[in-house]
């Protein structure tokens, strides 16, 4: 296997040994027939896949995100999501008991995407009824006016509540107001429409300690394989965004490599709530399941800040989508550029990188220029020592039925050039590819490598396939 020596030094064989010289392999790679390793519903995505010398595989994807804070949820997060519609005159309403105090009760409430609706959130003891209950002072209560949709409601005091039985309730409803429920009930919470007792859940939960209870909309999983992706270890959500910082939206697209000591992990993220106008960031660990430090412009702590900063145009989708390779005493560090009338792969180095490479990379400007193929995404980018050349794949048409994989070479790692079409044996829908290679990003065609992407035609409810590779002649 081929891995850095310290912090800079030349990439050196170690381990896996490279293909005999009378031994040639393709540039171009067929597909061979796999299997799935994902079903479970939503996604994960974008994977970036290491293949260690010891034989393991380890692999990280972008997965669903979860809320902030130490929370209990007072719900069945397995139960059925149903989105209940209040209108003037309804209430809904959860009785609720914390063991311990607490911050805040938070209630999730779609608006189904308008603009004006409002609800009034309150906060009483439990008294002996809910009549009683919702006759009393409550302790808390507040109007959120124009609140966005899926938005969780906070009911929260100065200091903690102390431990004890409660209700909350939404009242007042404007607009295109409601409260997410789910089925399935809980021992000691009790729940309510317009008064009575209804089945199912309201979507709560109580935040022990103080947290804007947000949303964030991915995080990066992680899985390791000891036999070739036939079983897997269980996912484990490792990278996560950081609240109250420019990255608390989503952690998502990572891209992973091994320099010395760490693993770094390029991902993308935003502080639009819409979720353009990204971003690409960068995190290490010692450790493939972290704890991660984030490059936070100067050093490394939790406070992250952009490597690559988009300036474009503020309705675009922005950058990030990274991928790095390490060839050379040199770092490249790969991501996407997806501009209004651009839509590009560029490239930065850094020679001799020390610890805090981040702040030297240099721009070398465009590597791949998709802007002419329908339906391309982010390029996954290694190194192979038996060609001496780099190469990037991505998917086309994504999403679609005749969706595809691109292959692009290039002599120095900075220019690539279009060189296949990869069709055959390839599932429908696909999109977000990954193939494995060693810790600094390189490909042993004589040892079996592994092509995966997402697919499926449903939006973020897709399957994960997982592929053997051939570079074989014949």
């Amino acid at each position: 296997m081929l891995i850095a020596t310290g912090s800079c030094g030349k990439s050196e064989t170690k381990g896996d040994t490279l293909p005999a010289a009378d031994t040639v392999y393709k540039n171009i790679f067929t597909v061979q027939t796999g299997w799935d390793i994902y079903t479970g519903g939503v996604y994960r995505y974008g994977p970036s896949i290491i293949e260690n010398s010891g034989g393991t595989v380890d692999a990280w994807f972008a997965a669903p995100g979860e809320t902030f804070g130490d929370k209990i949820l007072c719900y069945n997060e397995s139960g059925t999501q149903t989105a209940i519609s209040l209108t003037t005159g309804n209430t809904a309403a959860q009785k609720f008991t914390s063991t311990d105090p607490f911050y805040a009760i938070a209630v999730a409430c779609p608006n189904w995407g308008s603009a004006g609706s409002s609800l009034t959130l309150s906060l009483y003891r439990w008294k002996s009824n809910y009549a009683s209950t919702v006759a009393s002072s409550p302790l808390y209560t507040t109007v959120y006016n124009n609140y966005q949709d899926n938005q969780n409601l906070q009911a929260a005091g100065e200091n903690k509540f102390p431990a004890g039985t409660y209700l909350w309730a939404l009242t007042d409803p404007s607009g295109t107001a409601g409260v997410w429920k789910r089925g399935g009930n809980i021992e000691g919470i009790s729940n309510f429409k317009d008064g009575a007792p209804t089945d199912g859940c309201y979507q709560s939960f109580i935040l022990i300690n103080p947290s804007s209870g947000a949303s964030y909309w991915d995080q990066v999983a992680y899985r390791r394989s000891a036999d070739g992706g036939k079983t897997w270890t269980e996912d484990t959500m490792v990278l996560k965004p950081t609240e109250y910082s420019r990255d608390q939206f989503s952690v998502c697209d990572p891209g992973v490599v091994k320099l010395g000591s760490y693993y770094y992990t390029g991902y993308t993220s935003t502080e639009d709530e819409r979720g353009l106008y990204n971003h690409a960031y960068v995190a290490r660990s010692t450790s493939p399941e972290g704890p991660w430090e984030k490059w936070d412009g100067n050093g490394w702590s939790n406070n992250p800040q952009p490597v690559i900063a988009f300036n474009g145009d503020p309705d675009a989708w922005g950058a990030g989508e990274p991928s790095m390779v390490i060839n050379n005493d040199t770092l490249f560090f790969y991501y996407s550029w997806n501009d209004k009338n651009t839509l590009e792969t560029r490239v930065t180095i850094v020679s001799n990188p020390g610890e805090n490479w981040p702040a030297q990379l240099q721009q070398r400007g465009t590597a791949v220029d998709k802007m002419a193929i329908t339906g391309a995404d982010h390029c996954d980018v290694k190194y192979r020592d038996d060609l001496k050349k780099y190469y990037a794949i991505h998917t086309a048409s994504r999403l679609t039925t005749n969706s595809y994989i691109v292959l692009w070479e290039s002599s120095d790692g900075l220019s690539f050039n279009k060189i296949a079409e990869i069709r055959a044996g390839l599932k429908p829908y696909l999109h977000n590819c990954g193939w494995s290679g060693d810790e600094s990003g390189h490909i042993n065609p004589g040892k079996q490598q592994y092509l995966s992407y997402a697919y499926g035609p449903n939006w973020a409810n897709w399957r994960t396939a997982w592929q053997p590779i051939s570079f074989k002649s014949n």
